[in-house]
């Protein structure tokens, strides 16, 4: 089995094996031992972990294929890369956080770690090196911005609302899924913002930045969708299927938008 690249660092690839293995590992082990989590303030949280679990044992294989089969010296598949790194550190980071505990808390937080730094070395060595990607002609650059943006505006404005009324107008305790809402409000979204800005005005940055961007909308949701459709199988009703339909529209139109993406970019 050869990896396919010429970079310098082989370290990089080892810990990328290493945290997508790992990963990969530990998702499928609480899919097959759900009992391993240990009881949840709120149980509605026991079909969202399994809904987790699905996405992140996808997420992680795909991103074994791409380590050890893709050239890793092309700026499209460096954007693959902290794409993924991104969905593991903030999973990892919500159930560090968000009290999920279990036999595999430690690992949690290694795999939350090696997510974040691989993330910003690999983003520094392609500011260092100079290869921020350039757009082509047919590069959907408006498109691509007022989707993030329009993504943004609608889970912000659900998240704000249900954290106004939990906080100031209840004034009720915050139990662990909030942290959820912590990662989407303080990184994610304004990282997500600050990507479809730049992008828009036509930065190289903004070009990296929005490719990432949107792995991570692609990424987000399907684990919701799962989460309701246990919920169903499970407690025999949806709990929203209204945003259910929302968020597959969504992750459809990302994925579409990230194909012309990697089409637009050089």
């Amino acid at each position: 089995m050869i990896i396919k690249n010429n970079y310098r660092k082989p370290s990089v690839y080892l810990l990328a094996i290493a945290v997508s293995a790992l990963s990969l590992c530990i998702s499928i082990a609480s899919i097959i031992f759900g009992q391993l989590y240990t009881e949840r303030l709120n149980t509605i949280t026991q079909f969202e972990l399994l809904g987790q679990d699905i996405v992140t044992a996808i997420v992680s294989a795909i991103f074994i294929y791409i380590v050890i089969f893709k050239d890793f010296s092309r700026i499209k598949i460096k954007v693959i890369w902290l794409g993924l790194l991104m969905y593991l550190f903030y999973i990892y980071a919500y159930f560090s956080f968000g009290g999920i505990s279990s036999i595999f808390y430690l690992l949690y937080l290694v795999i939350a770690g090696i997510s974040l730094y691989l993330f910003f070395f690999i983003l520094g060595d392609i500011v260092k090196i100079k290869q921020l990607p350039l757009a082509k002609k047919k590069y959907p650059r408006v498109f691509i911005s007022a989707f993030l943006i329009l993504c943004v505006f609608i889970v912000t404005s659900i998240e704000v609302v249900e954290l106004v009324k939990k906080t100031i107008i209840n004034q009720e305790a915050i139990n662990p899924f909030y942290v959820f809402y912590v990662l989407d409000l303080v990184i994610v979204f304004p990282f997500i913002v600050i990507a479809s800005v730049l992008n828009y005005r036509k930065s190289s940055f903004g070009y990296l930045l929005s490719g990432i961007a949107l792995i991570k909308v692609i990424t987000i949701l399907p684990a919701v969708i799962f989460n309701d459709i246990f919920h169903k199988i499970y407690v025999c009703y949806f709990l929203d299927l209204t945003f259910d339909i929302i968020a597959i529209i969504i992750s459809l139109l990302g994925i579409y938008l990230f194909i012309r993406y990697l089409k637009g970019i050089k």
